[in-house]
């Protein structure tokens, strides 16, 4: 084991730092384990272990059974030298480094309970510490490893097409774009693609955390990741594999240990003051009391390295650290990405929740609801004149108002220009036309009193002459998530959007948000936000889809993108919801939530257990066997409870 340069309470093994206690801001990857991370090693170090114990006890047995005098403390030398000759080895280490950690506390407990006489203490020390140290090894890999298994979602390999129509196994980083591979029935697709040919099924659990099938046909895309359930699949890769949705995934999760929460902080800087600090007391506890004639030194001592031996911080500074990994390990298999464990306990302590309307609470498929004509013009006209401009944009409302009408003729368009964030404005068979928001209409001074509120208004020749609303519906669980969200205790919901007053209060009519806004533009939606953020007097969510929702999701105490967003949107986000569905934020609050609570209670069940532990031992009650649970027991107590937060349903 070789220690880690960051400083803090890990180990390195082959350039990954194993999860003790990370200093802040180290750059090596941390993940939950102790030592031994490769298969083979560690079943080589366990089998040592193991052999190492049960030769420890034999040699002491023999020693009890059949010597006595010098020849038995010999023997219990032995024994105590054979299983803890790799603590001692460890603990001198960090004794010379100045380093007090877990295995120089052992150490100093072992050397000094021999010195005093005490080989059969010191023996049943070493023995049960080494026999915890497995089991704690045992409950931490474990755990890791059914984190990791959501990093297991790439396959190594991909079929490479050839020209000839015949197949090459090929390395999937060695795929370019517009590669041709084939991806076999039960094969996880290696990168991003297109179907060229063939109809199947995909799982695409790993990803999204959807259990349920979804058909493919030529044409769709598919997701590396995704598993094919069905027939053969030719398809043309649409990126590289670092590029490829499984991989940012893995790379979110990876770098989610880099984002510490408070209480992960906290006790890393408690660990850093306690040691030091139950040392000296254990150092004043051995000197003071005989030197002021209330016992032996040698009575004292022995109470002095219980209370050492009980003193290790390791319960706190692994599996605290170790919840919230498993959180959000847990997270991932739902299909939720949390990209650290401060934004777990921003999650957990959500005051208020900010939607986007289009794409986030809506299903972002306009149609057009209502068209209104002013007196002397037929909605027919409105609705051909309208369409002939929007023809020329591909905003969502202008594509929604080509649609209802069909294809315009544009032959008569003498020129079009679009107005960014306002509308489009053309010359049509020589008139002047119009045709975008109410603040276009206003900002070239028209009026719009006749016409009732609409997302797009017509005006020809300086006259407006019509108005078109366009509805996008609710997603089909946007109600249940405001319900719930209430029912978690978020005080204030909210949504933000860009389209009309009208359209927004129809959404809020059929999901039971509490505030709405309307007719932003991208910069008025910073405003509004850091006013509703102000008002909730706590850690406020805003949830959106867009590339346009960047900046809000940047300022937002917690950032939520939902689905595979714009880029931006979920490079910019704190919390990824991969399954598209609006259910999954309140689902990250629930899991958010239970890992606080499984934190918070490893914390003061191992403080309450120390702080017995400690008392006792002044009080000459405690033996070393309650020292050692009270390290290595509890410890491996508190890592079982951890690994509670995978098994989130």
């Amino acid at each position: 084991m070789k220690k880690c340069s960051c400083g803090g309470a890990c180990h390195t093994d082959g350039g990954t730092a194993v999860l003790e206690r990370p200093a802040d801001g180290c750059a090596i990857e941390h993940t939950p384990d102790h030592d031994h991370s490769n298969g083979e090693d560690r079943l080589t170090t366990v089998r040592q272990d193991l052999i190492a114990i049960v030769l420890s006890v034999v040699v002491a047995a023999a020693a009890l059974v059949f010597a006595d005098g010098m020849v038995q403390s010999i023997l219990l030398m032995a024994a105590i030298l054979v299983v803890a000759l790799p603590i001692f080895i460890e603990g001198v280490k960090g004794i010379l480094r100045l380093e007090l950690e877990e295995m120089a506390l052992m150490t100093i407990a072992v050397v000094a309970a021999c010195i005093i006489g005490e080989y059969m203490e010191a023996l049943i020390v070493a023995v049960l510490f080494r026999i915890g140290q497995l089991l704690e090894d045992y409950a931490v890999t474990r755990s890791r490893r059914e984190v990791e298994a959501v990093t297991k979602i790439i396959p190594e390999n991909a079929n490479l097409l050839l020209e000839d129509g015949s197949s090459r196994l090929v390395a999937a980083k060695s795929l370019a774009l517009g590669s041709r591979i084939l991806v076999k029935s039960g094969e996880r697709i290696p990168v991003d693609a297109v179907i060229l040919s063939g109809s199947s099924s995909v799982d695409s659990s790993s990803l999204t955390g959807e259990s349920i099938a979804r058909e493919v046909y030529p044409g769709d895309a598919v997701l590396s990741g995704m598993i094919n359930l069905g027939g053969v699949l030719a398809c043309e890769t649409t990126s590289t594999f670092a590029d490829s949705t499984a991989s940012k995934i893995i790379e979110m999760v990876k770098e989610s240990a880099a984002q510490k929460g408070n209480t992960e902080r906290l006790i890393s800087r408690f660990a850093r003051i306690y040691t030091p600090v139950v040392i000296a007391l254990a150092v004043v506890a051995a000197v003071l009391p005989p030197f002021l004639g209330l016992g032996t030194y040698s009575e004292w001592i022995s109470r002095a390295l219980v209370f050492l031996v009980a003193s290790c911080p390791c319960a706190l500074v692994i599996s605290v650290p170790l919840s919230f990994f498993a959180g959000i390990g847990a997270a991932s298999k739902q299909g939720i990405l949390i990209k650290g464990t401060k934004y777990m306990e921003t999650l957990s302590n959500t005051a208020a929740v900010v939607f986007d309307k289009t794409g986030t609470l809506t299903t972002g498929r306009l149609e057009v609801s209502e068209v209104t004509a002013a007196a002397g013009t037929g909605k027919e006209e409105v609705l051909r004149l309208a369409a002939t401009l929007e023809s020329y944009s591909n905003h969502p409302i202008a594509r929604a108002v080509t649609e209802a009408f069909g294809t315009p003729d544009t032959a008569a368009v003498e020129q079009c220009e679009e107005i960014t964030s306002y509308g489009m404005s053309a010359v049509v068979a020589g008139e002047t036309l119009l045709c975008g928001s109410r603040r276009l209409m206003e900002r070239e001074g028209l009026d719009v009193s006749g016409l009732p509120e609409a997302n797009v208004y017509l005006a020809r020749n300086s006259r407006v002459i019509g108005a078109i609303s366009v509805f996008d519906t609710p997603r089909p669980e946007a109600r249940e998530t405001i319900e719930q969200l209430k029912a978690l205790g978020v005080s204030q919901t909210a949504m933000l959007t860009g389209d009309s007053t009208q359209a927004a209060q129809k959404v809020q009519a059929m999901t039971g948000i509490d505030k709405i806004a309307a007719n932003l533009l991208p910069r008025d939606k910073v405003e509004h936000f850091a006013r509703i953020k102000k008002e909730a007097g706590g850690p406020t969510l805003f949830v959106g889809d867009g590339i346009n929702d960047s900046p809000v999701l940047a300022g937002a105490d917690a950032g939520v993108a939902v689905g595979l967003a714009a880029d931006a949107a979920i490079e910019a986000a704190d919390v990824v919801l991969l399954s598209d569905k609006l259910t999954a934020l309140p689902q990250a609050i629930r899991i958010s939530r239970r890992t606080g609570r499984l934190a918070r209670f490893n914390i003061a069940f191992a403080l309450f257990v120390k702080l017995a532990v400690f008392a006792l031992a002044i009080l000459g009650v405690a033996s070393m066997w309650m020292a050692v649970f009270a390290d290595v027991g509890v410890t491996i107590l508190s890592v079982l409870n951890a690994t509670r937060a995978l098994q989130f349903k």
